[in-house]
């Protein structure tokens, strides 16, 4: 792919991404052939650049012609992919038997800290990683980072900042003694094979106490995450103030990263689908002060975002509502569509 200037661009060349407009329409698609007339249009519209497939000997731009946030993005994904074998390998250590090795996690959750002290805006970034296979490895890291941004706003010191992501790295880690055929099934879970899935939290419990390398507080994170405020959670029934502080956190990161991921046994659902979901669970069994945190937070970077619709439409976000952080505003063809009111269509995906 290469990032050329309007001038650079020539007939015959084709489109990366699709080219959406000021008002949040789609001007020109994917994989578009420019025509000279498309060509001197573009250059109407004053656009810096645009991302040209480049199998006609086009060579890509100096990264220092990209965007920042296309830089970001780019490091963002490269710590992604390295991050995947750390935690890959830390998995391989449990279900071998084998002790584990702190250092190569200490590295990882001091990148991840570091990224997101530079970037919080991580969740359009997390939406452009579609992993169907080895789900767990790319779900702890998710949920790690998750943690880590919500214990930012939730202004925790940095030596919370790192036990939690240690807790999002470590929270599925019992998984490594369930059953494959449990964890890859492709239906809902029969009661046997619920109940020994419910264990999973205190394996890693376990595990993680027997190799003594983190903290307390990990552990009990570790433990907790699927505790709800209600009492309806596993595996002991905790509520309320018994919940460590750190489970909290990592059920909203958990319950947010599972619901906008493909599963074996489920599709994803669209992001604000998922945030309203929180926010009513808010109300009897996640912790309301967190959950409204991660929700005010994550609403900052939504605007300006584009947006796939129910009806086809492509659109651009334009407002959110600081009472309603799921009730975006969007901009679709000319028209504002307030999602605080009863609505026929959704937000189906948020594609840049």
């Amino acid at each position: 792919m290469a990032y050329l200037k309007a001038e650079e661009l020539r007939p015959g060349m084709r489109l990366k991404s699709d080219f959406i407009n000021e008002e949040g329409t789609l001007f020109l698609a994917k994989g578009t052939t420019l025509t000279s007339n498309m060509i001197e249009r573009i250059k109407d519209l004053n656009i810096p650049y645009l991302s040209i497939v480049t199998d006609n000997g086009v060579k890509e731009r100096p990264s220092r012609n990209k965007t920042t946030y296309q830089i970001k993005t780019e490091q963002f994904l490269k710590v992604y992919n390295d991050s995947n074998k750390v935690i890959k390998e830390l998995f391989d250590s449990v279900q071998s038997g084998r002790m584990l090795d702190l250092d190569g996690i200490r590295e990882t959750v001091s990148v991840f800290i570091d990224l997101i002290n530079d970037d919080e805006n991580i969740v359009p970034k997390l939406q452009q990683i579609h992993i169907t296979d080895e789900y767990t490895y790319y779900h702890s890291i998710n949920v790690s980072l998750l943690a880590i941004l919500m214990g930012k706003w939730l202004k925790m010191p940095a030596k919370d900042l790192r036990k939690l992501g240690y807790t999002g790295v470590f929270h599925d880690i019992g998984k490594c003694r369930i059953p494959l055929e449990i964890l890859n099934k492709p239906d809902n879970l029969d009661e046997k094979e619920w109940n020994i899935m419910k264990q999973h939290p205190i394996y890693g419990y376990s595990i993680l106490k027997k190799n003594k390398i983190l903290s307390n507080d990990v552990l009990m994170g570790v433990l907790v995450h699927h505790e709800r405020k209600d009492g309806s959670g596993y595996p002991l029934g905790l509520k309320e103030e018994k919940i460590h502080t750190y489970g909290k956190i990592v059920a909203v990161a958990d319950i947010f990263d599972a619901m906008m991921s493909d599963r074996v046994y489920r599709k994803k659902r669209p992001p604000f689908q998922v945030a309203e979901y929180i926010s009513d669970r808010s109300f009897d069994s996640l912790d309301p002060y967190i959950s409204r945190i991660f929700l005010e937070g994550i609403s900052r970077f939504f605007v300006g975002n584009i947006v796939r619709l129910s009806d086809g439409r492509i659109g651009k976000i334009v407002y959110i509502h600081p009472q309603q952080h799921t009730k975006p505003v969007v901009l679709a063809g000319g028209e504002f569509l307030d999602f605080s009111k009863k609505m026929e269509i959704t937000i189906v995906e948020i594609i840049g």
